[in-house]
């Protein structure tokens, strides 16, 4: 199913506010599973989500937000085949970060780091990279054959860079709030949540239900 990509103002508005919910859902995803299987809530900022120790089943925990992450990736390359939701699923490809933990990895961040090492052995950095890039690897495949716009390299090249500030900004803005380590959570929260995380998520959440039905279907449907 091709897709014919659009790249005014509001359309990359509403892709970087999907990345960004992308992002804290894998964030939600390892609060709440933590909570569940770790004897209750722990706290959850931009970027980082700790649990509460001791905690007997960490590596659930921490398989459980890039089982998120990739899924989301995933389940837009199968989306792609809805001629109602192949923009959006061709957006959720990219939103999702999935085709970009590869370079987490190799920073020596990233929960496929831990599970690497605790799995199967391997510290090695660029190996664990090259097997994340190699699993959101076939749904940017999908994206870019489905790309129907002239100049189908550069809406791909800039389709695959485009989430890369919303990450900078929320590991450098996680710090300023809550200190190098980023779970500095001092001030108040609802659930284990930073009171000023859950104000913004929800807030982002709202414009994108409130935008997304509108703005992201193909431009000939809209």
């Amino acid at each position: 199913m091709k897709v014919r990509v659009p790249y005014r103002s509001v359309h990359i508005a509403l892709f970087l506010l999907l990345a960004f919910l992308c992002y804290q859902a894998h964030q939600l995803v390892r609060h709440l599973v933590g909570a569940a299987l770790c004897g209750g809530l722990g706290s959850m900022t931009f970027t980082v989500a700790t649990t509460r120790e001791p905690c007997l089943f960490p590596i659930i925990v921490t398989l459980s937000g890039p089982l998120l992450t990739y899924g989301l990736a995933w389940f837009g390359m199968f989306l792609l085949r809805s001629p109602k939701y192949k923009l959006f699923a061709y957006a959720l490809i990219f939103a999702s970060f999935a085709h970009l933990r590869f370079i987490q990895t190799l920073t020596g961040r990233g929960d496929e780091v831990v599970l690497a090492e605790q799995w199967f052995g391997v510290s090695s950095r660029p190996i664990v990279a090259v097997i994340v890039f190699l699993i959101g690897l076939p749904p940017v495949i999908t994206a870019f054959r489905a790309i129907a716009n002239r100049r189908r390299l550069l809406v791909f090249i800039y389709s695959w860079l485009l989430p890369l500030p919303i990450l900078f900004i929320l590991l450098l803005g996680n710090q300023f709030l809550f200190g190098a380590g980023g779970a500095e959570t001092q001030g108040a929260s609802f659930l284990g949540i930073s009171l000023i995380v859950l104000i913004i998520d929800l807030i982002a959440s709202a414009l994108l239900m409130l935008l997304g039905p509108r703005y992201l279907h193909p431009p000939e449907e809209a």
